[in-house]
This record gives structure tokens, sequence and C-alpha cells, in this order.
């Protein structure tokens, strides 16, 4: 089911990482001890596929070994199998692992809700191997809307900024981008009226545009790409950072500096961001000179996820820029 995609573990929709050879071959081991293994949870969608909701690692490892992908390394108790891949083992144990239903499997039915699935996803997460939130909301809500956000954290910008250089890159394993994508998407709606948690508030964001129209998810993907942009010629290389001393920056992302600049930024006239993208080295000194006040200073680095300090940082980045028209 995995090999003709009945199954979907497309790594967009789950983790971007995968487990290694040696712990793979630890699960083959467990099952040609006839050790047991925890369940498959799978989610059926609305043309009956399905797609996995905990178990991904597992299954992949599966399918890897298989289909040949994989060859066993590291094995502590069938040393005799070390290097085997699936058709070096005798019949009788191709045909065993073939037939036999070594895993179980739990399916929540298409007519399940979204938000459901994704209650469910958490709770299964709270132990073990944990999932990030948006390793959750990548299975719990997909869609077109899911689909344009994975699009849209492709962004050159936004990857140099978040340091990732290639698939290893923590950010880029912990889906850092994709998060900071649907962040700005949810606050630039939002930022003005919503309360309690910002998490809740972009899951519910996810359950409510999933499967957005093409007219909406396209103005999503402008409104995006208008944002960073402009971040890129106002602050360029110093875009959603603080300042350092002796006139320098501090060379890491923050996620309160990315929600004041993106949002700030939105907010402004094609006018606007044309007269300021003229002063940019103005822009950059007026942001060093909000980080001399310590409100804002806190409000940037400190519970950024409190509604009160969103609305205050955003503000008056919204302001400072609007002083330098």
């Amino acid at each position: 089911m995995v090999e003709t995609n009945a199954i979907d573990i497309a790594p967009s929709y789950q983790r971007r990482h995968r487990w290694p050879a040696e712990k793979q071959s630890a699960l083959i081991e467990s099952f040609l001890l006839n050790i047991p293994v925890p369940p498959i949870y799978l989610a059926e969608d609305e043309t009956g596929r399905y797609s996995v909701v905990d178990g991904k690692q597992r299954l992949t490892a599966i399918a890897d070994f298989m289909t040949e992908r994989l060859r066993l390394k590291n094995l502590e108790s069938l040393v005799e199998a070390e290097g085997y891949r699936f058709s070096d083992f005798p019949d009788e144990v191709r045909n065993t692992l073939s037939i036999r239903p070594f895993l179980r499997v739990i399916t929540l039915l298409r007519k399940s809700s979204p938000l459901l699935k994704y209650e469910v996803f958490i709770r299964l997460n709270r132990g073990g191997e944990s999932m990030e939130p948006q390793e959750l909301r990548n299975v719990a809500f997909r869609g077109p809307l899911n689909e344009l956000i994975m699009s849209l954290s492709t962004n050159t910008f936004l990857g140099s900024q978040l340091k990732i250089k290639d698939d290893s890159s923590s950010a880029f394993k912990l889906m850092a981008d994709v998060e900071l994508v649907l962040r700005f998407l949810t606050l630039r709606e939002h930022w003005e009226t919503f309360s309690g948690s910002l998490r809740m508030a972009m899951d519910r964001f996810m359950a409510e545009n999933a499967h957005a129209s093409k007219e909406k998810l396209d103005n999503y993907s402008k409104r995006f790409q208008r944002a960073i942009g402009g971040c890129e010629d106002l602050w360029g290389a110093h875009a959603f950072q603080r300042p350092a001393p002796n006139d320098g920056w501090r060379d890491q992302l923050l996620n309160g500096v990315y929600d004041a600049q993106m949002v700030a930024v939105d907010q402004l006239s094609d006018a606007e961001l044309a007269s300021l993208s003229a002063k940019s080295e103005q822009v950059q000194n007026s942001m060093r000179q909000l980080f001399e006040v310590r409100e804002f200073d806190r409000a940037a680095r400190e519970a950024t996820n409190t509604p009160s300090r969103v609305k205050y940082r955003i503000n008056e980045v919204i302001k400072q820029l609007r002083a330098l028209v």
C-alpha cells in the first residue's frame, strides 16, 4: 500500500527527517525476533486514501526493507543477518514477513473532523519522540492551504535568515520555515483581535482555511511574497534580527521581530513601501532605536506570543516606518 501510494507517507505532510539505517534495522530485527511493535495510526481521506497519523517512520522502514532499499546494520541480537537485504533471507523467513500481520493498524475514518484528528495526533505524540506543532499541523490539516504554505516556505531569503543550507539543517528538519509562513498568514489577519494562545490561533487558521478557494490562496501567496520582499528591501541581511553592541546585529532570527516587521510591511501601501525602499539605512537605524526602548525590547524577546505584546510590537514598527515615509 505504501509503494502504490494507497498509504501516503509523503515527507511534505509529516516529518522532514527520517530514521537512520541503524534505527530502521532495529525495527526489522524486532519483527524477526517476534517482539511486539506499537500500532500504526492512519487517517482516511475523502477519496479512501490513507495518510499516516502515527507510524510514518515504521512504515518507511518496512517499505525500504521489503523493496531492497535497506541493508540491515548494527543489529544487536541477530548478528548473523548483518548486511542482509530482504532477498538475502531464506524463503521461509521472507514468506513469514510478507504474509504475517506483524502490525496492528487503527484507522480514523473520513467522517472524523480535522480538529478531532489533530487532538488525536497531539495525544499520541505526548510520549516517545514528540512531533513539533507544525509537523502535527502538516498531517492534520492537509489540503491546498498546507501545500501553499509548504511552497512559500522555500523562499530563498527566509531560508537564508533561518540559516537553512540543506535538508540536514535544524530549522528545516523542525519545519521552522513552514511555521513562520503560517505565523505571518495568521497574524496579518488577526493580530489586532486574537486572544489566548497564538498556537491555537494558527491551528484554527489551518482548520478554517485548509480548503480555501484558489482566489483566497493566491491572495495569501501575494501578501507573503510582498511582505518578505519588502523586509529584504528595508532591512536586508539584518531583517528579523535585533541589534548588538557596537553598531552590529545579532545573527539570529527572532520570531518577535519577524512578526513585527512582516505584518508592519504588509500594512503599508505600495506608495509607502516604495518611499521607504530608498531609505533602508534610516529604517535600520530606526529599528535600532526601537530596541533602546525597554518595553519594545522585552516585547520582541520575552513571552513573544502574548497577544498584548504581539499588538504592541507590530504597532510600534508600523508607526516607526510611517514616520519615515
